[in-house]
């Protein structure tokens, strides 16, 4: 991972002390800031209905379709204007001075961000800012801008392609623009600049910027994916000179919009450059999703002038580059330390082998052996093995059941203060009929103590929940049963902005507010479906994924499995070709390997993958729970894995 070489005082990389060398591992900062931002509305990203990037779309593109309104906003450019310095020898003559790096505090660490002090001249702002468009092709006047957005406030608004401006500015920034990052390489800064004109009352509102183009481009020169990854903006004239107000702030902003905590705020002076990374929200990762939120505030006075564009960087193939993220290394890293907070069913399954599935006869049984089971139980036990740490939270009676369940969990290492242990029942039983016959087919049935279903204590909630805000758990699994359980989780891990991983295998009420909440709900493809209230599929995952974050995977057993995160494309990802023993728990081990590649930032395909080769190990496993073996076999476990994990 590469990071901006940036200090305090321009001094070489390698004689930063090793403290400041490490600047973006330091802890965010704590301090905060409050700041009244009364007449500015916050917006959060997402929530608009019509653009391509986290940007608000106004009431003139609400009935535009996306494509249409990318177009509009993308697609005219006008003529450049930093030829007219040229004209007039108004750049500043080589050797340039030494440009003063500060980089921006209370960010999480990994993160680049930072003001670079000076890269243009004042001369040299006038001059662009006396070459601002008044009209023609990529001019926009602020009504205009008004309409197709309604987080921003401007006196106009022009897109320009100035090939000249990117490379001076590329060559001046040639000791600071990282030269590595995500992966990719150092491609050039953007020519296509939006220069921007704020009068008095101008401003733009909360929101945070994405990559561009939005699915990365081949390009021939240079062998390899584009796409972009930082965001420049150049400030053309000063705060407290030309202009009062208008600050660039890095915030936390609350629901009503009032209040904004403010992790990072500058006051823009002439030929400044600020330089920070851009989100990627999709699959989201461990980090919270509006890391860098931001925001112009109000220009009180004056008049302010900017330019912004995007730095880009060359991939070696298109998957790294649409899902590579540089918080990515920093999970990766922490895969091993990763904690769930499993909620669903443990279910003693007695397994009989049979020749073929009954209907009204008897016949021979081949084979008899006890597993624990249940949905949550053989997802949380397959996550334990591969390496998550798991906090399973679960009913089961005070009998010799519960007890051999308890014990299982143990062995696996899974942390067990939230069972549920109800006194005097049973825990819920199943005897499941695998046939051995070609058609391989199964039937299941369930015993559940009425008593098991009992509402449990507030505290047994209260306890989980004050964990999650604790920041105890990184992701949330739920089966889907267990409901009154999975339902106030999933609701305080949203507000937390905690991923919840869901599934569904019945519609009710309570059900549709699960999937709701989760960040990534895999079910099979009639449920989805269900869910949806489409008969196709693929109009039903594409409904279903319906807000930043998202992701919606339909199963569908051995056709494999359909996903897609929202804005993207549908990923299909057959099954594996294996020697089926036992399709019991299948589904159940999916999920576990799609949580387990989720967590450590992976994109949908590569998670999709993951937890096709987890349930093709159970498959090959009888019983309803994968085995250590199984995973081994797939090399789905690391050498530490291999080593510590001891199953019976």
């Amino acid at each position: 991972m590469s990071v901006l070489r940036m200090s305090r005082r321009m001094v070489k990389l390698s004689a930063l002390p090793a403290a400041r060398l490490l600047w973006f591992l330091a802890p965010a900062c704590a301090m905060r800031q409050t700041l009244h931002m009364a007449s500015t509305a916050v917006q959060r990203a997402g929530e608009h209905q019509n653009s391509v990037h986290n940007i608000g779309a106004g009431a003139g593109a609400q009935e535009m379709d996306l494509a249409a309104w990318s177009r509009l906003k993308n697609s005219e450019l006008g003529e450049a204007i930093s030829p007219r310095l040229t004209k007039i020898g108004a750049w500043r003559p080589d050797p340039q001075p030494k440009f003063q790096v500060n980089e921006m505090s209370g960010l999480t660490p990994g993160v680049p961000a930072a003001v670079v002090q000076g890269v243009l001249s004042e001369q040299e702002c006038k001059e662009l800012i006396a070459g601002f468009p008044s009209g023609g092709q990529g001019f926009m006047p602020g009504q205009r801008v008004a309409e197709l957005y309604r987080d921003r406030k401007v006196k106009s608004r022009s897109l320009v392609n100035d090939e000249l401006l990117a490379r001076i500015l590329q060559e001046r920034l040639r000791e600071v623009l990282p030269q590595q990052l995500d992966g990719g390489r150092l491609f050039s800064v953007n020519p296509n600049f939006r220069f921007v004109h704020y009068d008095t009352g101008g401003r733009h509102s909360t929101h945070i910027d994405g990559r561009e183009p939005v699915m990365p481009r081949w390009d021939e020169a240079a062998e390899g994916w584009v796409q972009s990854r930082l965001t420049m903006q150049i400030y053309l004239n000063s705060h407290g000179k030309d202009f009062e107000g208008g600050e660039f702030a890095i915030v936390d902003a609350d629901d009503n919009g009032e209040d904004v905590q403010v992790k990072h705020v500058i006051k823009p002076q002439a030929g400044d450059v600020v330089l920070f990374y851009q989100e990627r929200l999709n699959p989201p990762s461990d980090y919270p999703p509006y890391e860098l939120q931001h925001q112009g505030n109000d220009v009180t006075a004056g008049q302010k002038f900017a330019c912004r564009t995007m730095v880009d960087y060359i991939f070696p193939n298109e998957e790294v580059a649409h899902f590579s993220n540089v918080k990515d290394d920093y999970m990766a890293k922490n895969a091993d330390k990763m904690s769930v907070l499993a909620i669903g069913n443990t279910i003693m399954d007695t397994v009989l082998t049979v020749s073929h599935i009954p209907v009204d006869e008897k016949i021979h049984v081949e084979t008899k052996k006890t597993y624990v089971g249940g949905q949550g139980a053989n997802a949380a036990q397959a996550l334990a093995l591969l390496g998550a740490k798991v906090s399973f939270m679960t009913r089961i009676g005070d009998d010799a059941e519960g007890t051999t369940a308890v014990t299982a969990y143990k062995k696996l290492g899974m942390d067990l203060a939230h069972v549920i242990c109800v006194p005097g029942a049973h825990t819920s039983v199943a005897a499941v009929l695998v046939a051995t016959d070609k058609e391989k087919h199964r039937s299941c049935l369930i015993y559940d103590d009425p008593r098991l279903l009992e509402p449990c204590s507030a505290e047994a909630l209260n306890t989980a929940i004050q964990r999650l805000s604790s920041g105890d758990f990184h992701a949330v699994y739920t089966d889907g049963w267990q409901i009154d359980l999975a339902l106030p989780i999933a609701r305080a891990a949203q507000k937390l902005s905690i991923p919840i991983l869901a599934d569904v295998e019945v519609v009710n009420a309570e059900t549709r507010e699960l999937a709701d909440l989760a960040t990534v709900v895999i079910a099979t493809v009639p449920i989805i479906k269900a869910l949806a209230g489409k008969d196709d599929l693929r109009a039903a995952v594409l409904a279903l994924a319906n807000r930043p974050g998202r992701v919606i995977v339909a199963t569908e057993g051995e056709k494999g499995s359909h996903g897609v995160a929202y804005f993207e494309e549908i990923v299909h990802v057959p099954a594996m070709d294996v020697d089926v023993h036992d399709t019991t728990g299948a589904g159940d081990s999916y999920h576990a390997g799609y949580l387990m590649a989720f967590l450590k930032g992976q994109g949908v395909a590569d998670c999709m993958s993951l937890a096709t080769k987890v349930a093709a190990a159970k498959c090959e496993t009888p019983g309803p729970s994968v085995t250590h073996e199984a995973l081994e076999r797939f090399g789905l476990l690391d050498r530490q894995q291999r080593a510590q994990v001891t199953v019976s």
